[in-house]
């Protein structure tokens, strides 16, 4: 009960609207959320706009705003520090640049290697000084927000719960026996919608989300890209569950870990149970309605 009333809180707070419908799903820009730091660290916007014209400067509360930035956009993590799959969705390099990412990586190895491992607020700002001066132009695009672990199991239960799953469903999830279960389907596909991964009107998948969020290098490649039309041709008339189902079975599965999250986030929910006996759906009882009532 106190993971379930945990998810549902979960629910009401972790949500943002994305066009009129409201989803799982984060959008920010560097921009707004070096505002949003400046209003936590009482940083005037005066000054704020005096640290943009001087280039960030190398003063200690730049350094507490950036580390603060990079933070809400997903791209630092004082455990795993940078995060480059996402930190260079908000830098856009000149199109006959072709040596950015390397520069950048060799300016962020000398710039890094005087500063302590704990100097959190340091490393960030020096791998941003890095980036801003050799990867590309800072962009003001608002960009998909990765989500951090926990937040990842709350949509994975949450999306099992809306579900409805049979428990023995739950069970055979916990036990990593999933791709192959008929409820899968629809399970992936709600998912996917609520994370911000699938849209059917925008295309259906939305790989750079999942790039963003996951980081695999295969998930930018053109032939992950060419193996997900050739599989949406294949099932070009089927319905929305059908088509996230066959991409991610025959593009995806070993390039994400939405297996892995489903077993846990079932192994959570089911705890040390380890049968269900037979699988049958939960009845309930008829009653006459008493609000809302259809008077003919």
């Amino acid at each position: 009960m106190k993971t379930l009333v945990t998810i549902v809180a979960a629910f009401g707070s972790l949500c943002l609207v994305q066009g009129n419908i409201v989803h799982y799903i984060f959008y920010k820009s560097f921009p707004s959320t070096l505002k949003e730091c400046a209003q936590y660290n009482e940083i005037p916007d005066c000054t704020l706009q005096r640290y943009i014209a001087d280039s960030y400067p190398c003063d200690e509360p730049v350094k507490r705003l950036i580390h603060c930035t990079l933070s809400g956009l997903g791209a630092w993590d004082d455990k795993d520090g940078l995060r480059e799959h996402v930190i260079r969705n908000s830098f856009k390099p000149t199109p006959e640049d072709t040596c950015y990412l390397n520069r950048t990586r060799e300016c962020i190895k000398n710039a890094l290697a005087p500063l302590a491992d704990d100097d959190f607020y340091g490393r960030a700002y020096e791998i941003f000084q890095c980036y801003y001066r050799q990867y590309g132009n800072l962009i003001d695009d608002d960009q998909s927000v990765p989500k951090e672990a926990l937040e990842l199991a709350q949509l994975t239960q949450l999306s099992l719960i809306i579900q409805n799953l049979p428990r023995c469903v739950l069970l055979q999830y916990s036990k990593g026996d999933i791709l192959d279960e008929p409820h899968f389907p629809e399970l992936l596909l709600l998912w996917l919608i609520r994370g911000g991964f699938y849209d059917a009107k925008q295309g259906g998948i939305q790989l750079a989300n999942l790039s963003s969020q996951f980081g695999h290098p295969e998930l930018d490649t053109p032939q992950t890209e060419q193996c997900i039309r050739a599989a949406e041709r294949t099932v070009c008339d089927e319905k929305e569950a059908v088509k996230a189902f066959t991409i991610f079975k025959l593009c995806l599965k070993d390039i994400t870990p939405i297996l892995r999250l489903v077993k846990d986030a079932a192994k959570a929910l089911v705890g040390e149970e380890k049968s269900c006996g037979c699988c049958k759906e939960c009845s309930y009882p008829v009653v006459s309605p008493v609000y809302n009532r259809f008077v003919r």
